[in-house]
This record gives C-alpha cells, structure tokens and sequence, in this order.
C-alpha cells in the first residue's frame, strides 16, 4: 500500500502554521479559482485592447457586461468547487470538531484531495473555458442587439478565440498549482490520520498525471495553440490593412505569407512537441534508472547496484547523492555481517584477534590495536595487536596518543606521528614499522563511561584518515563495546557459576535444590556428608532420597511446591543412611527465577548440633552478629570483668491495672506481642537482651563486646522503640484494644559482666551502680512527664547527641551525690516544624533562667514551650517549681539539686 508522509516544505525546521480547518480550506480554493478568473480576464482585456480596435463606446459596453458574464459563469463553477470539496469537508469537519472521523471517511478525502488539482484543471479546460468562449459569443451579439454596439464578426470571433486558448489554459494552469499548493498541509493533516497507507481499491482512484502529459499540455496550450492563433490573426490583419487601403489582394499575392507564416508555425510546434517529449523522455529515463535502483536496494541486492552519473542536470546531484546513501548502507550491512559473525564468539582474546581484522579490512589500514582500561592499575593494555608488535602492551591511561584520546573521550586523527610529542617512537624502533597516520577512537559502554581505545594505524590508499573512516570507526567501535559486554558477561556469568559452586562447596550448610519434578539437581559437599551419600543422589525424586524417618522432609517438599511457601522445621531430625542422628534447622523454600516464575525447590538443612545448638540458643537473647562473636572468641568472654556498659530499662504503665482488665490470657498475649516488636529493635541496634523482669525489659549495649556507639546505640533504640510501640499501638487500637504506654531510662558507666548464678543455673548478666541508676532513671519519667531519660555519663559518649535537653540535676533515693539528667526527643523529629523546635527553643531558655534564679522570666519561658508544644511534661513541672521558688527562695547557695525520693 502507499504509504503517505508529510511534504517537508521550505522552513521545515522552524515551527509550521496550523493546516487550515474545513471553512479556511474551502474559502482558500474559491478565491484560488477567483485569482485564475481574474489573471484570465486581465489576460484577455490586454489582448484584446491590443487588437480587436474597439472604440471607446465598445469598451463601455464591454465593461459593463463583464461582471454580468461572470457572476453566470461562477455559478457552475462555484457548484463544482462545491461537490468536488464535500469527502475533503467531511473529514475536516470531524477533525476541527475533535472527534476522530471514521477511516473510510478519511481515505476518501485524502484520495479526493490528492485529485483535487487534476479536477480543478479538468473544470477549467473542459467547462470553464468553453462556457466563458460561448457566454462571449452570445454577449456580444446581443449588446449588438440591445444597445447597437456595432461589434464585428471578426470582433466577436477573435474574442472568443482569445478566451478559448489565452485565457482558459491560463486559468487552468494558475489554479492546478495554487491548489496542489494549497492542499499540501490538509494532506499531511489528513495523511496523519491513516491506519497505515491508502488501501488498493483506494489506490487505483488516484489520478496520476506523468511529467510527460504536463509538458504536452504546455507545449500546446502555451505554445502551439497561441502560435497558431497568432499566425492566423497576422493574416488576418496584413489582409484587413490591405482592405482598408483599398486593395484586394488576391490569394496569389498573399500565397508567400501564406507559406511562411504555415512553415514557421509548423516548425515551431514540431519543436515545441519534440523538445517536451525528449525532456520527458529523458526525465523519465532518469527516474526509471533511480526507481530500478531503489527497488533493488529493497531487494537487499546491495553490491549490484550501480547509479553512474551521465548527465550534469539536477539528477546528477541526485545520483551522487544515491551513491553516498548506498555507500553508507553497504558499510552498514558490513558492520551488522560482522557484528553478527562476532557474536557468537564470547572468548575475549579470539573475540579480539577477530574485531582487529575486521577492524583493519574495514578501514583498509595496516594495522590496528585494541587498548583496554584497567581500572586496578589505572592503565591501557593491548589485549592482542596485529602484526609484529608484542602481544600485550601497557602504558598509563594518560600517556601517549591512545591515553590521550581515551582521557578526553574525542576522537583524533594525526597525519603526521612523529611530529606529535605525544607519540612514543621507540615500538616503532624496536619493530621496524613506520607509522605514517593513526587514526585513534575511543570506546564506550552502554552506560557512556570509557571501556578502552581502537588505534589504527597507515591507510593504504591515503596519505591519512578521512571523516568518513573516522565515522565509519565510530560506529564499528560501538560494536566492539557491545562484543565486549557481552563477552565480558559471559567471562562474569562463568565466574559467578564457579562462585557460587565454590559458596555451595564451602558452606557449613547442606544445600540440595530440585527441579520442578522434585527430583535433586544440585547437592554441595555438606549435604552429602550429613546424608552420607557421596554422589549426591543427583537424578533421584525427593521420595527415594528422604525415605523411612525421613519422609517427613519429603512431605515438607511437596508443601512448598503446592501452597509457593517456604517452611521452617527446627531442631529437626535427620537420619543419615550409616543410621547416625544429627540434628537440624530445615527450611525449604520454593526457587524462583528474575521474572517471580518457580523453576524448583531447595532444601537448606543446618547442622545445629554441638556449637551450632549453642548459637542458635544464645541468638534468642542477642542478635545472630554478637553471638557469632562470642562463639569466635570463646567462652572466656563470659567470665567476669570490668566493663563500661550502657544499660537500658524499659517499664509498661499502669501494666497490673491492665492484667487485671484483660485476664490471663489475653496479657500473655499483649506482652508476647510488645516483647516481639521491642527485642527486634534492640537487637538491630546491636545490644543484647539481659533479662525479662515481669512486663519490664533490660537490655545491655557494649557486652560482651564493647563498641564506640554503644552510648549512641542505646539512645537510638530508646526512640526507636518509642516509634514501633506508636505502630503496634495503632494496631491495638483498630482491634478495639487499648493502647500500652512505656518509660525508658537509660545510664553508662562501668559495671561487672559475666555469667553470675548458681552452679546449676548461670545467667549472663551485669551488676554496678549503672545499672541501679538507669532503673532509677526509668522510674523517673514519671515525675517529669517524659519517656526517654538518659544519665550525664550516657550524654558524654554520645557521638551525635541530636534532639536531645537537659532535663534536671538530681539525687535519686538510696544515691547521695546527683547526677545530671537529659531526655532524648529523637522518637519525635517529625514534628520539629510542628512546634517542637520553638518547645525546645522556650525550654532551653527557662532552663537557663531556672538556674540562674530568675524565677518570673523562667515561668514565662516555660509557658511559650507550653504554648509551642501543649502537654510538654518538663516544662509543665517547671513551670510548678518555678511559682513554687518564687514563694518560698531556696538558700542563695542553693546548688540545683533536685532531690527524687520515690524510686
């Protein structure tokens, strides 16, 4: 089918005005075909005031049937215009409306429009100018008639001769092209809208006009008609001047002019009616060479063509410009030959040998070296080089013509080496080889970072490099980068395998995948150790393998084959076929590919016995990494000594009250769930769970192991357990159950660690000040309204104490010297916009005021934290001990002190 594109016109490249909407086209055509009338009728006044001799009483009359003679013969014009117009109207129509017109609809008027100049054309030749000849030979002999105008036979004759062949091929003519014009936007419009190209039936309704017609048409309407017509009225007036004078010539006298003027005018329309039709043949000619050409190109016989250039006309430029295309097209399939004959090649060092080659034949070059990055050393090495160089070449990125290209990433091509200070002539030297040119293209990856450099080095049949071989390396290189990828992940993919065979082999853990028919694919050393079968049982179903006491793995399998899911058995047992027991953590999984598809099962089964059985205890009360370190350092970590340790006390409120609400049950529950999402927590952040102590937790940062964030990792695990309660209470609160409260404190300092009990029950534990402190410290919340607070020991090892305020300087019961205490506003940083900021802004200026005794501007900063943040626990009670000091002053000595005697 044919395919219609825009027509491109002249300012393609800037931004084109909006094709015209129905109404605009449709008033475009009719003043078209007004213009045409007009230039025919100026056309005929000018001819037929240089020879018809009308008086001036001629002309009045002439000039006032004018306008009548023309409004009679637009009437069947404008009504042809209009039918002609109706498929085009349509479309536009639905088109301007915004709907999208059917495609019938829009065929027909992209057919109708590309007739549309050919019908125009047809209209004035056939209706237009034998109506308009008639019209002037019934107009004139009537104003003989009606107003003795005294218009002559001949008068009558010659005008309507001059509107038959002057003025109506004129017309035609002028409005064939202003329509083509005009229709060229609506086309391209209306061309848009195709599901693909004109349908056959729609294809043969094209009218198509060959060059050859056109000229014809020229050649007689503009050339042979007039030329006859003029022969004709020179006749015509030498007789009539010789009537005039009173002389009858006879046709004797005239038979010389006759003669003449017959041979002149036949010579002339011969040549005329020649010359169209060699230039058409020739134009044809010359489209029929370029159209042979073109079809065999889409034929793919590329080397067979060959469009030689004969002539010095526009086609000449357009056959060079063919050859250029088809030069570049043959280069093309040559790179994509030989892209294709290398990718089947993934071995980097043939794959290379094999791209320089084709490298050199392509270019038609001497030589040619492939330069690779490499990043550990920071160089450019030569994975192969052709000829008599050494093999492996390395220089630093940076260094010579190569480094050079490869560092700015352009392209370079030097005619002349040796008169380059980048060029190294000692190669050169030490081969024998002369290098006269290079030609140096750097080389790329998908992602735009620089992979290496092809050098080529001596065209043959040039005295250097062209454009056309730079470009013609540039896109060969970019094939090398794809060849290299694609060989390098190949290289990555056999390593990765050799990998994970070597992971698979070296795990502790026994390892046995199976395809979709559960039989065993893989199975690594461990596995065969633990079932102590040394070929694997490669081939066999998970039935025969896991038999007897065994079964129950079987089963497993097939579960998660069925529900997608992957199990977990526990301190399983497994019963080896030499009959010995070994205890394991089992899990099978489903395997799955990148696109989430199952492709099998695997089976992971730990051996937890003797030290395994050990971690996987001690990993219910610190996290998987401390207790990997404890195992590796060996049981003396848990004796006793002298550590610095922060330590973390978490307490729920109210929690009797609670138990006694929602019974037994239902508080193991509660507390099963708090514990869960609190002891995840404190194990992210690295501490250790100590102990349990009713509905309250302690938790341990820097034991056994001490780190520098272990004051930082407390503090973070404070807020963070704030921040999961909100969550979990969030859940409570859908389920109609109420919320659980909590206080935090938090101490540092140095404590005694080590396993701490009786002989036959020990408990890893610690003992010391610190601990009674931060127990304290977790009381205390209550009487400030907080929830973290932390000592000043704590406060002096944090690395980053950020949303963090001095609270008070206190003496905790059963303690005789005070210690400084702060809270921790991390759990809260997503309302430092929402007042927080201008709390703790307040805050920090009471606090200093408290100190300083000025109680009235303490009280008022107080109140602008409450006003900034209501509800703000400490600066409430300031603000009571505040009015409380300003009633009763404590001692001018008074140290700050502020003494807790509740625990």
């Amino acid at each position: 089918m044919t395919e219609l594109k825009p027509i491109a016109g002249p300012g393609a490249g800037a931004r084109a005005a909006p094709p015209p909407g129905a109404r605009a086209l449709f008033w475009r055509l009719v003043w078209l075909y007004q213009g045409g009338c007009t230039t025919a009728i100026v056309i005929t006044m000018a001819l037929v005031l240089f020879g018809l001799e009308l008086d001036l009483r001629q002309w009045l009359i002439l000039i006032g049937m004018t306008p009548v003679v023309v409004a009679i013969y637009n009437l069947s014009d404008v009504y042809l215009i209009v039918r002609h117009y109706r498929p085009i109207d349509a479309a536009l129509r639905a088109l301007d409306a915004g709907t999208q017109p059917p495609q019938p609809v829009i065929v027909a008027a992209v057919v109708r429009a590309l007739n549309l100049p050919f019908y125009s054309f047809m209209r004035v030749t056939f209706l237009h100018g034998p109506i308009v000849t008639v019209m002037v030979c019934m107009a004139l002999p009537f104003a003989n008639w009606a107003f003795d105008a005294g218009y002559q036979g001949w008068q009558v004759l010659v005008f309507a001769a001059t509107c038959l062949f002057f003025a109506s091929p004129t017309h035609a003519i002028f409005e064939y092209f202003g329509v083509a014009r005009a229709l060229v936007p609506t086309i391209v419009r209306l061309s848009e809208q195709l599901d693909g190209g004109l349908p056959p039936e729609y294809q043969r309704q094209l009218v198509a006009i060959r060059l050859k017609s056109k000229l014809l048409y020229l050649t007689i309407f503009v050339a042979a008609l007039p030329l006859i017509f003029f022969a004709a009225s020179i006749i015509f007036k030498v007789q009539r001047m010789f009537v005039l004078q009173g002389i009858d010539p006879t046709p004797s006298m005239m038979m010389p002019l006759y003669v003449w003027i017959t041979g002149v005018v036949c010579v002339c329309m011969l040549g005329s009616v020649m010359m169209a039709l060699l230039t058409a043949h020739e134009v044809s000619r010359s489209a029929s060479r370029l159209i042979d050409s073109m079809r065999q190109v889409e034929r793919g016989d590329l080397d067979e063509v060959k469009l030689e250039v004969v002539s010095t006309d526009e086609y000449a430029d357009i056959f060079r410009g063919f050859q250029h295309m088809l030069e570049a097209l043959r280069e093309e399939q040559l790179i994509l030959e030989v892209s294709n004959d290398l990718a089947g090649e993934l071995k980097l060092e043939i794959l290379i040998a094999r791209i320089m080659r084709t490298t050199t034949e392509l270019l038609n070059a001497e030589r040619s070296t492939l330069f690779v990055y490499d990043r550990k050393t920071d160089e450019l090495f030569s994975l192969f080089a052709e000829g008599d160089l050494v093999r492996e070449i390395r220089l630093p990125s940076n260094r010579g013509i190569a480094g050079a290209v490869f560092t700015s990433g352009v392209a370079e091509t030097i005619t002349d080496p040796y008169a380059d200070p980048r060029f190294n002539p000692e190669v050169d030297r030490a081969t024998g080889f002369v290098t006269r040119s290079i030609l140096c293209q750097p080389i790329f990856d998908k992602h735009g970072g620089r992979i290496g450099v092809t050098q080529v080095l001596n065209k043959r049949d040039a005295a250097a490099f062209t454009a056309k071989d730079e470009a013609r390396l540039r896109a060969f290189s970019a094939q090398i980068a794809v060849c290299l990828e694609n060989a390098r992940l190949f290289d990555d993919v056999l390593y990765m395998k050799n990998y994970n065979e070597a992971i698979l082999k070296s795990t502790s853990n026994a390892v046995i995948t199976f395809d979709e028919d559960r039989r065993i694919v893989t199975s690594n050393e461990a596995a065969r150790r633990l079932m102590d079968a040394p070929d694997g049982l490669i081939g066999a179903s998970a039935r025969d393998a896991f038999t007897g006491s065994n079964d129950w793995i079987a089963e497993r399998l097939e579960r998660t084959d069925r529900d997608r899911e992957a199990y977990l058995a526990v301190d399983a047992e497994l019963i080896g076929r030499d009959g010995k027991a070994a205890s394991i953590n089992l899990t099978a999984a489903p395997l799955v590919d990148a696109n989430d598809a199952v492709i099998g099962s695997m089976l992971v089964m730990e051996d937890i016995t003797s030290e395994k059985r050990v971690r996987s205890t001690m990993a219910r009360y610190m996290s998987k990494e401390v207790a990997d370190q404890l195992l590796e350092a060996g049981e003396s970590e848990l004796t006793g000594k002298d550590q610095t340790v922060s330590i973390l006390f978490s307490d729920v409120r109210g929690f009797t009250t609670i138990a006694e609400k929602i019974g037994a049950r239902e508080t193991v529950t509660m507390l099963n769930s708090y514990f869960t999402e609190m002891v995840d927590v404190i194990f992210a952040h690295k501490g250790i769970l100590d102990k349990y102590i009713g509905d309250a937790i302690m938790a341990l940062f820097g034991a056994p192991f001490a780190g520098p964030n272990d004051a930082d990792n407390a503090v973070a695990t404070a807020n963070q357990m704030l921040v999961e309660l909100a969550a979990l209470n969030a859940k409570r609160s859908a389920m109609g159950e109420k919320p659980i409260d909590i206080g935090l404190g938090i101490s540092t300092g140095d404590v005694i660690v080590g396993n701490i009990g009786s002989i036959k029950r020990m408990e890893y534990t610690v003992i010391g000040d610190s601990v009674n402190l931060a127990s304290r410290l977790e009381g205390a919340n209550k009487a400030y309204g907080s929830k973290i607070l932390f000592s000043e020991f704590t406060h002096a090892r944090l690395a980053d104490p950020r949303l963090v305020r001095e609270i008070d300087l206190i003496r905790v019961k059963g303690k005789d010297f005070p210690v400084g205490v702060h809270e921790s506003l991390g759990y809260r940083a997503a309302e430092i916009d929402r007042g927080l900021g201008a709390m703790l802004e307040h805050y920090a200026a009471g606090f200093a005021a408290y100190r300083a005794m000025a109680w009235d501007d303490a009280e008022q900063a107080f109140l602008a934290a409450l006003r900034a943040m209501p509800g703000d626990g400490p600066s409430a009670m300031y603000v009571e001990r505040c009015r409380a000091f300003a009633k009763t002053p404590p001692p001018a000595d008074w140290d700050g002190v502020w003494t807790l005697t509740s625990k």
